[in-house]
Formats: C-alpha cells, sequence, structure tokens
C-alpha cells in the first residue's frame, strides 16, 4: 500500500547497477532529451515494459479466441495511439517492437523543444518547470507530462509569462510560434514592408550609368598631364648630380699647386 506522502515508485531499477554499456546508452538519451538523471530513462523503460508484457500476454490469449482477450487489445492499442505512441493500424506486434525513445519523444519537454518555444532541451526543461508553459490552456510544470495527440497542437506560452513578447531575449531565434488568439504578429506586418526597398535598389543603377561615362572622358587629360609631372620631378635629382661634378677636380688642381710649391 501507498499513502499520498510516501508514493509508490513509478520506475524499476537495473538488476546490475554498473554494466558500462547500459550507463553509456542512458547517458546518450540523457543528453538528446535534456534528462536530469537516470530515473526518468528508467521510468520510460518501466512504462514501455508493462505494455509490452501485456501485449505478450494477449499474443497467447489471442489463440483461443477469447472475446475478453481481443476486447483488451483493442484498449491496448487504442491507449497508445491516443498517446502518439503507435500509428493508426497498428497491431500487437508493433507494440512489442517499441523502443524506449518511443516513450521520451511523446514527454512535455521534447515536444516543447521540437515546437519551438525553447533553443535547446534543456531550457525547455527550465522554462516547464518556472510556469511559463501551458497544456489546453492549463499550466503545467512537469517536464515529464506524457502530451496525448490531442493535446500536441495546444501548447503554448501561459498567458502572464513574458515570453509572449516576440522581443523577449529568452525566445529562440526564428521562432515559429504563432499566436492563436487571431491577432497578427508583428513580424508578418514588416515582411511585406520589406520587399519594396529592395526593389528600389536595384532601380538606381540603370539612372546613373548615362551620368558615370561624362567624367570618364574628362579623366583621361588629367591623366596624361600627370606622367610629364613626374618626368620633371626625376629629371630634377639628374641635374643636381651633374652639378656637383665639377667642384671634384678643383680639389684636385688645389692638391697639385700644393705639391709643385713643395
Amino acid at each position: 500500500m501507498s499513502s499520498q506522502k510516501f508514493p509508490r515508485k513509478k520506475y524499476e531499477t537495473p538488476l546490475h547497477p554498473w554494466k558500462e554499456t547500459r550507463i553509456k546508452s542512458e547517458r546518450e538519451l540523457m543528453k538528446k532529451y535534456g534528462l536530469k538523471n537516470h530515473k526518468e530513462v528508467w521510468k520510460a523503460k518501466t512504462y514501455l515494459g508493462k505494455h509490452r508484457e501485456q501485449a505478450r500476454e494477449l499474443l497467447a490469449k489471442l489463440g483461443t479466441a477469447t472475446p475478453q482477450a481481443k476486447k483488451e487489445s483493442d484498449q491496448l492499442l487504442l491507449h497508445l495511439t491516443r498517446m502518439g505512441i503507435i500509428g493508426m493500424g497498428a497491431s500487437l506486434d508493433d507494440v512489442l517492437a517499441l523502443e524506449t525513445e518511443s516513450v521520451l519523444s511523446r514527454r512535455l519537454q521534447t515536444l516543447v523543444y521540437l515546437k519551438g518555444f525553447s533553443s535547446t532541451a534543456y531550457q525547455a526543461r527550465q522554462l516547464i518547470s518556472h510556469g511559463h508553459i501551458a497544456v489546453s490552456g492549463k499550466k503545467v510544470t512537469i517536464p515529464g507530462y506524457m502530451v496525448t495527440k490531442d493535446e500536441e497542437g495546444q501548447i503554448q506560452y501561459t498567458i502572464r509569462s513574458p515570453l509572449n513578447e516576440l522581443s523577449h531575449p529568452a525566445r529562440p531565434k526564428g521562432d515559429v510560434y504563432k499566436a492563436e488568439l487571431g491577432a497578427p504578429l508583428k513580424p508578418k506586418e514588416e515582411m511585406p514592408a520589406a520587399p519594396p526597398v529592395v526593389t528600389q535598389k536595384p532601380a538606381a543603377p540603370p539612372e546613373q550609368a548615362p551620368s558615370t561615362p561624362m567624367p570618364a572622358a574628362e579623366a583621361p587629360p588629367q591623366q596624361t598631364s600627370e606622367p610629364p609631372q613626374a618626368q620633371t620631378i626625376e629629371e630634377k635629382p639628374v641635374k643636381e648630380k651633374t652639378e656637383k661634378q665639377p667642384p671634384k677636380p678643383k680639389e684636385h688642381k688645389k692638391k697639385e699647386k700644393k705639391e709643385e710649391g713643395a
């Protein structure tokens, strides 16, 4: 028996706690779905294990063609279809082929991330635990809440949440969230105003094209006038060198006169 203060465990622990392959596989699931600890993986495995066990028993009873076994199998398939774990027209063999990820993908935390309400799976867990997510108009603060197929399209921010504003920094970039109140979002109104600005810019180059050849005709005389200036600048140092050369023989003559006087 269980009480409200001490509820019964909703998961079964593994028989051997220190198997390396199992620990690695569970850690990969925790990183992929943003889970807090191994217990959340064990809850999904226990939930799936109960339904698989029931499906095995019903497959054995269907051989006897009892009406009760058929009724129970229909109820099991209807429940899993309503939860979105299996598709329409599935059989008990499809239930036995299910994996743990098929249950983890139906958690509220996973769907909040896939719907675009958060940028990461860990942020989705934070938004849910802080009371920013509502399902069918009711606030839900349990990240592991199993969302049904009918409730999947009714996930949204709570009414009092500041994340309803598109300019909030916590909202993911490229947000796909659409308000269901009937009022159009602000980015939708700004999008049609952007194309006319883009169409006006390409129209400007053809107007400037006829004005460009006029300065091109005036440019050549300026370019021709520059080379002679460069030549005159280069000729000046040549003249200076020629002027400095004559004083050298004068110095030699002075030396010769000194030698004659001696």
